[in-house]
């Protein structure tokens, strides 16, 4: 007697979470936008597009005043709320008073300002700025922020952290990673997104960062779709804007940022410069993805499940979008732990190398006499506007050294 085989049990198809977008402002009615991350959430593939000016919308027209992004209003709108006397509160007004008045400036009937930096910002503080510095340079202030789901954004934010050499994460593996977050509760988002629906009501848009519940499956067309009131829309060109590097690339980075004795910024602005470099060549020959494996994303899925069922019920009409990956993150997991050991991917060759050049750079960039964040942040900027690169980091010396402190994420 023959049995019948049993098919291995599969994640359920994603289901589908399509809203209505709020409607659009009235023509004529000017509309500032606060796009306010989260961190890996596409935030990069967004920002490009706008910065490079390769979106517009039907009979509407946009003003992006960045050159890429605006994280830096991140540390601008802390520093004004920790300031404790009159001359330090004038003080850190100036810079969101510049800003206010290039919004209020534009004739635009969208003016958008994206800094995933913000999701460090509490809602009520962002609350209390847009209040005191924005209210008056537009007819209607909009906020949209898109969550990733939990194992992901774990996953993700340790490639993230070690890419930019945050001393805790070049110690650590996943699984140690994964446990420091979740003591500090960092990845709990009901809380935090609950209180920017409250400072904000319906002037709040969260979207999920799933595949298959963005318009069109892109985050980029979904940004443009929720951001604005679902107008019709073009995009010319693409981007493949801050990819994740493999494991391997990961290694390289590692060994580089563990020779640096340089503060935050500077080593943020290497980390991403490497990798902005990365992306241009060809791809290794061997690359394999960050993953977790069983027991790790058994143990998220136990840590997160009732925050992410809460998500659900709260943000997106209770359609189980986080849950379903929390499972879909178990199913895809590998059997045994990837090892956070840059020797157990590269030759002894390479490993030697790295150590030399690293030591090199190293040296090189203790040379006080360069901005070295501001002219690698320079690179990343004319990269953008597709300028030709300058002949040597002298022209940013002594300059931007707070202006770039927090040009882009932690991750």
């Amino acid at each position: 007697m023959f049995r019948k085989k049993t098919a291995a049990p599969k994640t359920p198809v994603a289901p589908t979470y399509a809203p209505a977008p709020s409607p659009a402002p009235a023509k004529g009615r000017k509309t500032l936008i606060f796009h306010i991350g989260d961190h890996k959430t596409g935030s990069t593939s967004i920002q490009l597009a706008f910065a490079k000016g390769r979106v517009s919308l039907k009979d509407r027209s946009l003003f992006y005043p960045a050159k890429l992004a605006s994280n830096v209003l991140g540390d601008q709108c802390m520093n004004y709320h920790a300031a404790q006397t009159d001359e330090d509160r004038a003080k850190a007004a100036q810079p969101l008073e510049r800003l206010a008045a290039r919004v209020a400036a534009s004739d635009a009937d969208f003016v958008l300002i994206s800094a995933e930096a913000i999701e460090t910002v509490p809602a009520a503080v962002f609350r209390d700025i847009t209040d005191r510095f924005f209210a008056d340079s537009a007819d209607e202030i909009r906020i949209i922020g898109y969550v990733r789901p939990h194992a992901a954004r774990i996953t993700s934010s340790f490639a993230e952290r070690t890419k930019v050499g945050v001393p805790r994460a070049l110690k650590s593996d996943l699984d140690q990673f994964a446990a420091n977050k979740q003591t500090g509760g960092e990845f709990i988002y009901l809380p935090r997104f609950t209180a920017w629906r409250e400072a904000y009501g319906d002037a709040f848009t969260l979207r999920p960062m799933v595949r298959n519940a963005l318009y069109r499956k892109s985050v980029v067309d979904d940004f443009i779709h929720y951001a604005f009131g679902g107008l019709e829309f073009e995009i010319t060109g693409t981007d493949a804007a801050n990819e994740s590097l493999c494991v391997e690339d990961l290694m390289r980075l590692k060994v580089l940022q563990r020779h640096l004795s340089a503060p935050r910024d500077l080593r943020l602005k290497v980390g991403w410069e490497i990798a902005r470099i990365i992306g241009q060549m060809p791809p290794p020959p061997q690359s394999t993805k960050i993953a977790l494996h069983k027991t790790l994303a058994r143990d998220i899925q136990k840590a997160y499940m009732a925050d992410a069922r809460a998500m659900d019920d709260t943000f997106f009409d209770g359609v189980p979008l986080m849950q379903q990956e929390l499972q879909a993150a178990v199913d895809k997991a590998l059997d045994k732990p990837q090892s956070a050991r840059p020797a157990d991917y590269l030759s002894p060759s390479e490993m030697r190398s790295l150590d030399l050049m690293s030591r090199m750079i190293g040296g090189l960039l203790e040379n006080d006499e360069v901005n070295w964040p501001a002219f690698l942040h320079g690179k990343r900027l004319r990269d953008v506007q597709g300028e030709p690169a300058e002949k040597g980091p002298n022209k940013g010396k002594k300059q931007g050294r707070k202006k770039n402190k927090r040009q882009e994420g932690r991750g």
